[in-house]
Order: structure tokens, then sequence, then C-alpha cells
């Protein structure tokens, strides 16, 4: 049963959702039979534990069907109509929340029934709506174009020797939005092109881009297609100047985006500076943090109300490497609650012991780090990075050693692991194992010894690629060099 596509349906709704299913099921309009009235009521009880204990069939059997003898087909058939009846539920939902299907959709039924006076009104009523709406995204585009498309066929169905602007405007959202969406996916393509190193037919493409920069002034008021278009720039010439340029163009224009439009948007700027911060541009760094502090302001990084994990501990990192004390450990406070449940506790242990260990409270980074549960493998790496800075910073050698060699097993033993990340890490608990022997010796070796060894070991940090947290390895040989004066 766990299996089943009515349960599979019911698990992504939301309580409020759930709740509206069970009421539609028990409206006579749309659905009449009993027993799916008693199925969704019983599975409106239980949720959100749609599981095995709740929903086993004999049980189910046996609330919807007491004191007959199991029939598994007379179930199925229960099951086959909610699954119909959740269906019909979710397309009413849509129409819902979008008020421009449901302009469209009364249009077209008052001019299927020749109600021109009713057809009017409603007309003007939605192209008021649209006109006065600030969104001008790409699906803002489409919305105009089915509505002046849905006008100029009630023109021609009246034929009257009026005149009618309907047929022009809607072969101007449609250039519009066949321009704008051409160029959002160009984008995409160029980013899946960097990285699966394959590529993408586009013929027509080449013309629109030259469409829009001989046209750039008039395209000026349209958003979506300036915005695509210096995002497309920005991607493919990969130039810092066009990244300004674009991120520009961005807040001048951003308050005719939605914010399902926006993350994606901001997606593009964060990769782009993640992409320069790996190439050693440390400018992007306070770059990318301006980006998640704009979007935590916008509610734009939140989805269903909860924030990623993982966005959770890149926005920690970025704000520490920045030195954004403050601001850092009251984020991690704050945007706690905005965890899901499920990874809360491991999520916040974690990043506040990342936080302890560059305020240098070490003791406070041990305690953390005996609570972070490592069932998810980048928790482990990165739990075990942070332990190995801070039994380097706390001069704890046996403790280092005994790690690094517990690690390099694991290291054998995980096959899911991919190799650059793999040896990124190895490469981490190599060095720094060679950085602290070297340290340990340091007054019992003599200066010019030390020296070439550290030499010999910053020579071989530099000059391979991958190594996780390589800058913090690179300052603990330099501050070894300070000692012995190289």
């Amino acid at each position: 049963m766990q299996d089943n596509k009515l349960i599979y349906i019911l698990r992504s709704l939301g309580r409020k959702e759930m709740t509206r299913l069970v009421e539609f099921a028990h409206s006579p309009y749309f659905n009449k039979h009993e027993g799916v009235q008693q199925l969704l009521s019983y599975l409106g009880k239980v949720y959100p534990q749609l599981d095995e204990k709740h929903c086993e069939r004999k049980k189910l059997f046996a609330v919807l069907f007491p004191g007959q003898a199991h029939d598994q087909a007379q179930l199925a058939i229960l099951f086959t109509y909610a699954f119909r009846l959740t269906q019909q539920f979710l397309q009413i939902e849509q129409g819902t929340s979008e008020p421009n299907i449901g302009h469209l959709q009364l249009l077209k039924q008052y001019r299927l029934r020749n109600l021109l006076h009713l057809y009017e009104k409603q007309l003007n009523a939605a192209t008021q709506t649209l006109e006065h709406d600030p969104v001008l995204d790409i699906d803002s585009y489409s919305w105009r174009y089915q509505l002046a498309a849905e006008a100029d066929g009630y023109f021609t169905a009246t034929a009257g020797r009026r005149r009618d602007d309907n047929l022009e405007l809607k072969h101007r959202y449609l250039d519009r939005f066949f321009i704008a969406q051409k160029l959002r996916d160009a984008c995409e393509m160029q980013v899946r092109s960097q990285i699966l190193k394959v590529e993408f037919h586009n013929p027509l493409f080449k013309a629109i881009v030259a469409e829009v920069e001989h046209n750039l002034v008039a395209y000026a008021q349209d958003p979506p297609i300036l915005v695509y278009f210096k995002l497309y720039e920005m991607i493919g010439q990969n130039d810092n100047t066009r990244y300004f340029d674009a991120l520009n163009t961005l807040k001048i224009n951003e308050h005719h985006f939605s914010a399902d439009a926006l993350k994606p948007i901001y997606n593009y700027f964060q990769n782009y500076c993640i992409r320069q911060i790996n190439k050693g541009d440390e400018l992007f760094l306070s770059e990318i943090f301006k980006l998640y502090q704009a979007q935590l302001e916008k509610g734009l990084i939140l989805e269903e109300g909860h924030l990623s994990e993982w966005h959770y501990k890149n926005i920690v990192t970025t704000a520490l490497r920045l030195r954004e004390m403050d601001w850092v450990k009251h984020f991690i406070d704050t945007y706690k609650e905005y965890l899901h449940p499920d990874v809360r506790d491991n999520a916040y242990r974690f990043n506040l012991a990342s936080y302890y260990y560059a305020t240098q409270q070490y003791a406070e980074v041990l305690r953390l780090l005996t609570k972070v549960e490592y069932s998810d493998m980048r928790y482990n790496l990165g739990a075990k990075a942070l332990l190995l800075r801070t039994y380097y910073d706390l001069d704890e050698y046996d403790a280092l050693c005994s790690l690094a060699d517990s690690f390099k097993q694991y290291l054998l033993r995980n096959k899911l692991m991919a190799d650059v990340r793999r040896q990124g890490y190895h490469n981490l608990f190599k060095f720094t194992r060679r950085a602290a022997a070297i340290r340990l010796n340091l007054d019992f070796t003599r200066s010019e010894k030390s020296r070439q060894e550290l030499d010999k070991l910053e020579h071989q940090i530099q000059k391979t690629a991958d190594i996780f947290n390589k800058g913090w390895l690179v300052e603990k040989v330099a501050g070894l060099k300070g000692r012995v004066g190289g």
C-alpha cells in the first residue's frame, strides 16, 4: 500500500490541502460515492501518518467495510475512484491559485454562449488586472498572449467593422514570450554544456541574439528579455564586467519578476560567483554573500517555508570566511527554526561548531561534533575535516594521526564517493598530517632542514589541484615558515 499512487499523491499535500480535499470529496457536485468519501475522510484523519501501520490493506478494509470478509478488488475500486477525484481536485486547485486561468475560462464560456455584454465586461476586467500587475516576466507574456488571442477570436466571431488591436497585441506578446523563453533556455543550455560537456542544437538562437543586440533600446521595456540577454552574455563570456552589468540590470527590473521567476535568476549569479571563488578571486566571496542576504531578505531562498540545510551551511561558510562573526551567529540561531525538523538539530550543531572553530572556542567544537549524526556522507566528511583542523590548532598530534588513519580507511571503504571529492579530502588529511609532523619536530630539527621540508610541502600543496580547505592549509604552512624564519 505504501507504493499506491493515491497515497503517493496525498503525501505531497500540505495539511490545509488535505483538509480541502476531504471537503471536496464530500461535495455532491463533484462526488456522490460514499465509499470514496469514507476512504478520504479516514486518510485525512490519519494524515500525515500515511504509513503501513495506518494504511495496511486489511486494516483499511475493516474500517471501510466493517463485518465483511476482505475483498481486495472492492478496495482497489475505491482507491481508483479516489485517485481520479484527487487528480480533479489538483486541477481545480491549480485554477484557483492562477486567477488568469479563471479569466480565460470564463471568457471562453461567455463567448461560446453568446453572452456578449458579460464578455466585454469580463474582458475589460481581465485586461485591467494585467495592466495594473507590476509583474512582467515570461509567464506574464504568456497570459497576455492568451488573453489577446481570446479577444481576437471574439472580434472575429462578432465580425464588427470597428478597429481592433488584439491581433497585433497577440503577436507582440507571442514574439516577446518566444524571445524571452529562448533566451532563458539558452542560459540553461550554456550552464549544462559547461557541466555535462554536451552541445545543444539551437538553430534559431543566433537570429534571436542578433535581433536583441540590434534592438536593445527597443527591448529595454521588456524586463525578461533584457535580464536574460544580460545573463546569457555573463554565462557565455565569463567576464566580470558582464556579471556586474547583468546584476545591475536585475536590480533595476527586479520588481517586475515574481518570486518563482527570481529564484533561478539568483542561482545563475550564485553559480558565477562560485566559479570565480574557485579560481581564487576573493572579491566574489563578498558578492555571493550579498546575493545570499538579498535572497534571505526577500524570502527567495525558502522552499515551502523551509531553508535547505545545504543553503544554511553555504551561507555560514561564506560569512565565516568574510569574518562576519556577529551576523553569522545571529543567522545560525535565527534560521535554525526554518530548517526542516528532520535535519534541524544536525545542521545546527555542525554549523555552530564551524562558528566556534572560527572563534577559537575549540572545546565547544569538540562537544558539538560528538553530537553530529554521520548518516549523511557530506556531514561525515565536513565534520571530520573540521575535527582535523581543530586537533591541528590544539596541537593534539596523536589524536590527529589517529583521525587521519581512520579516515584513510573510511575513504578506501566508501565506493560511492566521487573521485574528485575522495582525492580532495585525502590530500587535506595527508598534507595536514605532514605539517603537524614538521611542527612537532621544529624544536629538535635544524632550521635549515625545517625550511627545506616546509618549502617542499608548500610546493606540493601549490601544485596539487584537489585539496579541500586548501586556503587553511596554505595559511598553516606559512605560519610554520614564519616560525623558522622561512
